[in-house]
């Protein structure tokens, strides 16, 4: 678990600064990383919830029935995959993402008071 958290937070830092080396602006500063890194963070946490939402089965019924009714229409036959919930399709383990982006949010308001 540690492992993947620091590899998630390694992934943000080099997209923040790669935003910030390459970016439109081509200069450096703390104020820029403060606000690239939020950004960045709170993309990342809102695709953690995303996982979340999705692995917690919330979307089953509502996949389900798209599933369904795409079959009725194409008048297709029952696959493997048919019968499987999308909580069960989903393999990403969401605590990671939504720890590594919060430590990179509590990175970028820690740097906001320096």
């Amino acid at each position: 678990m540690f492992l993947r958290i620091t590899i998630y937070t390694l992934i943000q830092e080099a997209i923040i600064f790669g935003i910030l080396l390459f970016g439109k602006n081509q200069h450096v500063s703390l104020s820029n990383y403060v606000d690239v890194s939020f950004l960045v963070a709170l993309i990342t946490l809102l695709i953690g919830l995303f996982v979340y939402i999705m692995r917690s089965g919330f979307l089953d019924r509502v996949h389900n029935g798209f599933r369904n009714l795409s079959r009725k229409i194409k008048r297709e036959e029952e696959s493997e995959f048919s019968d499987m919930l999308l909580s069960e399709l989903v393999g990403l383990q969401y605590a990671g993402i939504l720890i590594s982006s919060l430590l990179v949010m509590l990175s970028s308001i820690l740097c906001i008071f320096l």
